[in-house]
């Protein structure tokens, strides 16, 4: 059994709108987090607007945008760094989410730091990791939100919980049999009563 990820380019909007993440947010948070995302460096992912340009960005007020910040941080999509440097201020770091799931079912959530030059590389290996072709060492740099009646346990690194069969959707190998099986249903002849 495997577990999926939506690991294309554009993750984001397609597993934050099919989650449900960017309603419970908010269009503001959302705004605020698109706008971190284009400023972000590309090689450490960190991102220093300040509040005012944040809200000069995307139509809000310096307290709208506090807000969404907040918001953002509560949802797992932001980690706010406090900077020695008064100058700068806060340093942001916008993260990504996406469900890990067998069929509809989310058994976690992986949260990672959206860092540009490093993220297609780190979607391979959770890719790979879940397909089970890679050690667990790609999820040495990610947070996992177990889904509903899942547990984490960190000191295995291990997702622990139960998931009913018939919540598994057949894989292709499993629709294969039961291809012949039908076809050999298919073939045999009526028994004729006497």
């Amino acid at each position: 059994m495997k577990g999926k990820i939506d690991a294309s380019f554009q993750t984001e909007q397609r597993d934050m709108f099919a989650s449900g993440i960017v309603a419970e947010i908010g269009v503001n948070a959302y705004a605020v987090w698109s706008a971190i995302k284009y400023h972000a460096d590309f090689q450490t992912g960190e991102a220093w607007p300040g509040m005012r340009r944040l809200g000069e960005l995307v139509g809000l007020s310096k307290s709208a945008v506090d807000r969404a910040v907040d918001a953002l941080e509560a949802a797992k999509l932001l980690r706010v760094v406090k900077s020695s440097n008064k100058r700068r201020g806060q340093t942001y770091v916008a993260r990504e989410r996406m469900a890990v799931r067998i069929g509809s079912r989310v058994l976690c959530t992986i949260v990672i730091d959206y860092v540009p030059a490093k993220m297609r590389g780190t979607l391979d290996k959770i890719e790979k990791a879940l397909e089970g072709k890679a050690g667990s060492e790609a999820f040495a740099d990610v947070e996992i939100i177990p889904g509903e009646g899942f547990l984490w346990d960190a000191t295995e690194n291990v997702l622990r919980g139960r998931i009913e069969a018939r919540e598994v959707p057949p894989s292709d190998e499993d629709d294969h049999f039961r291809k012949i099986g039908e076809a050999i249903l298919n073939r045999r002849k009526p028994l004729i009563e006497k």
